[in-house]
């Protein structure tokens, strides 16, 4: 059985072609690709070994079919993802501006990945498992992706697995009400919270990184605040607050960088590495996400980590 799981969507993904190019007019996009932010995870985390399983939903349809074909490929577990006869997998477009931003267009709230129960989160599926990792733009998508992304948290706090989050605000999704609740909810509930700046002082309403971060260490154990090609800075209870340097890396495509960070992470910390150790892999497999066009399409092997780490090292 998986020792790591993750709740959450399985997309295809659709990249405009060009920079500057807008949803508002005509243009090419590139795809599909094998997309969502707990399936990137999930990808990169099984590439390095873990045994990995995703609870998820995609269409019977040919989208769906390329998704599950690469999970299985690079080891992820997707005996728990359900085929939905009468709904598409999801789908998310993408286009970057040129200062580096990004927009993304989604239809998964009523795709496939929409139609998911809290039923289907059994607990069966957790025998084994010793983390559980969940993703904030899953619960934004509907509440009733959220309920059973929550059912998932709710099963990890009573088998006693480590619980890690990434908030992943994603403004094109944000909702208030019953997801706001569960959002908070998971949020207390975690062991490591994996977010950015702008994220952590949106979440907490505090001036400075450094207070954001103290008030969810409360009740997180760590707190890494993600800056891509800027400092990675963890916060924890149990060490001084301390700074991981980013890796020298040069710019594809910046979509998945994130997911393969947090996917390298709880791999790290599941194979006793220590908290500053994962959170280098964290930083090794985001620099090298961003190398290669396509959300999965840079999930790093070990080999390839290794070797970026060990070039680092000798530096």
């Amino acid at each position: 059985m998986p020792e790591l799981l993750c709740v959450g969507e399985i997309l295809v993904e659709m990249m405009a072609e060009e920079k500057g190019q807008p949803f508002s007019r005509p243009g090419r996009f590139l795809g599909p690709y094998p997309s969502g932010a707990p399936a990137i995870f999930a990808d990169q985390a099984a590439r390095l070994g873990v045994s990995c399983g995703l609870i998820s939903r995609v269409g019977r349809d040919p989208f769906g079919e390329l998704c599950l074909k690469r999970l299985r490929e690079d080891g992820v577990d997707v005996s728990r993802v359900s085929v939905d006869e009468d709904r598409l997998t999801g789908i998310a477009f993408v286009t970057y501006d040129t200062a580096g931003g990004r927009e993304f267009l989604y239809h998964f709230r009523h795709a496939a990945i929409g139609a998911i129960s809290s039923e289907e989160v059994e607990e069966s599926a957790f025998a084994g498992a010793r983390w559980l990792h969940l993703m904030g733009c899953t619960l934004q998508a509907s509440p009733q992706i959220a309920r059973a992304a929550l059912r998932g948290a709710e099963i990890a706090a009573k088998l006693g697995l480590t619980l890690s989050f990434d908030p992943n605000i994603r403004p094109e999704l944000l909702r208030d009400g019953e997801t706001r609740e569960i959002f908070e909810r998971i949020l207390h509930q975690a062991a490591f919270v994996l977010t950015g700046a702008g994220e952590l002082l949106h979440l907490t309403g505090c001036a400075s990184v450094e207070k954001g971060a103290e008030t969810l260490l409360e009740t997180a154990q760590a707190v890494v605040v993600k800056n891509g090609s800027r400092e990675t800075l963890v916060f924890s209870r149990g060490e001084a607050p301390f700074a991981c340097a980013p890796f020298p890396s040069e710019e594809v495509d910046p979509t998945g960088a994130g997911d393969c960070f947090d996917g390298a992470f709880a791999a790290g910390m599941l194979r006793g590495r220590t908290l500053r150790e994962a959170v280098r892999m964290g930083c090794a497999a985001g620099a090298l996400a961003v190398r290669r066009r396509g959300p999965m399409e840079g999930a790093a092997t070990g080999q390839e980590l290794q070797a970026l780490l060990g070039a680092a090292a000798e530096s």
